[in-house]
């Protein structure tokens, strides 16, 4: 069956188009297959909070007072949109005071499946065809920018690069080597933070659903919420290894925030329905 007329898109299906600065896009956003790279951490929890001081969201902490942060590295290779990479800068945050999450390198997967006040501040975003920046700001009130890309996946490696096609600053560099498997210590450290049903709940449900929230500033004039969706054909998760993994974030402002990588999620066969906010 072609990834095309998977159960996502018959439910989220291409209802309408939109006149954009490039021309009629189809809505809403699909990706039918692809690749992603999810690098979890924690950042400075006072630079995050001034980073984010004129929205009206309030970061996520860990138990040891840091804030959590993401990094997704992605190639596209089948999309609504035609084919493109992204890479997005990501700031978990919640709408008022809300319970820290444990400071254990599984916290940040864990509280994505199963805590409903988690959001998703997509603060930084480059994508490299003109037609998705357009459509990320345009449409989805997103702080896209053009970026020039590479990235080269084999068997046993991922590596990628970005800089900024209006200026020429590098904005990520990195390479990383990809496991065959999700270790069993590392799935029990999981299933232990989510809890057994909530993990099978997990498993069974046919979408991963996340809430994204647009910054202020680029089009709409609140912190709009955008339901997502996705269902991966696979997922192997890792813990990062300073000694062997290459990762060097050069794009501002999130290059000053102290940003310490965690886990790695690999992700093939990604498929992906981002509804417009509200």
């Amino acid at each position: 069956m072609s990834a095309r007329h998977h159960a996502l898109f018959k439910r989220f299906p291409l209802t309408s188009t939109a006149q954009l600065s490039v021309g009629i896009v189809p809505v809403p956003y699909h990706i039918y297959d692809g690749s992603g790279i999810f690098v979890g951490g924690t950042a400075d929890l006072s630079a995050v909070t001034d980073l984010l001081r004129t929205e009206q969201l309030t970061p996520l902490r860990t138990t040891d007072d840091r804030a959590l942060m993401g990094i997704w590295i992605c190639d596209f290779v089948d999309a609504s949109l035609d084919p493109h990479h992204e890479l997005q800068f990501s700031i978990f945050v919640s709408r008022g005071a809300s319970a820290p999450i444990p400071a254990h390198p599984v916290g940040l997967l864990s509280a994505m499946l199963t805590r409903p006040d988690l959001q998703m501040l997509c603060h930084g975003l480059w994508n490299n065809t003109p037609k998705v920046v357009a459509y990320n700001r345009e449409l989805l009130s997103l702080n896209a920018r053009s970026t020039t890309s590479q990235i080269v996946h084999t068997t046993t490696s991922a590596s990628f690069s970005f800089a900024d096609s209006s200026t020429g600053q590098a904005l990520l560099h990195g390479q990383l080597a990809v496991p065959s498997r999700t270790s069993p210590a590392l799935t029990r450290a999981l299933l232990s933070q989510m809890g057994f049903l909530r993990s099978l709940q997990v498993t069974w449900q046919p979408a991963v659903r996340m809430q994204v929230v647009n910054p202020l500033g680029v089009g709409l004039t609140y912190n709009g919420v955008a339901e997502a969706y996705t269902k991966n054909a696979t997922n192997i998760v890792r813990e990062f290894d300073a000694s062997t993994d290459l990762l060097t974030i050069s794009a501002l402002p999130y290059a000053n925030l102290g940003f310490r990588p965690q886990i790695i999620q690999f992700m093939t066969g990604f498929k992906f329905v981002y509804l417009n906010p509200r």
